[in-house]
């Protein structure tokens, strides 16, 4: 068995990188070994384009029931979000690093504590994401996240 492998082995390696089995195994019934090809990439897949999402705003600490929702699709941008190309701009930095999400806003903000919680879940370049924050305030939530909670 051990000659046998060797064997096989040894014949492989005879065929070198170009794929082209010798005339002698082809006379002993052996497949020719598969062709590289290097440098050659296979097309990405249509799924690797795939960038959509549900977002939704809850009143409250807890994301169910939703008051509103969108979808969104940033691969062509379209969908129900009336703010489509900058809400995929935003959508697409939080899915990158989620610590967007939780940087202070922009803009001044009461300290009147109603907590309000975005989500965001879908699919970003063939990935599965999820995205949640609870946010102090309405005000809080706009500032920090723009267009993507516009709806």
């Amino acid at each position: 068995m051990r000659t046998l492998l060797v064997l096989l082995a040894g014949a492989a390696l005879a065929a070198g990188p170009s794929g082209h089995a010798s005339a002698s195994d082809q006379v002993r019934g052996l497949p020719a070994p598969p062709s590289l090809k290097i440098g050659a990439q296979a097309p990405p897949s249509p799924a690797a384009r795939v960038r959509v999402a549900i977002l939704t705003v809850a009143n409250g600490a807890q994301a169910d029931p939703p008051a509103r929702s969108a979808f969104l699709n940033c691969s062509p941008v379209g969908g129900s979000h009336p703010h489509a190309a900058e809400a995929c701009a935003r959508l697409r930095r939080a899915v990158l690093d989620p610590a967007v999400l939780k940087r202070p806003g922009t803009g001044p903000c009461t300290m009147l504590y109603s907590p309000v919680t975005v989500t965001a879940s879908g699919i970003w370049d063939g990935k599965y994401f999820q995205l949640r924050h609870t946010f102090g305030n309405d005000c809080e939530m706009r500032s920090v996240t723009g267009a993507l909670a516009e709806f």
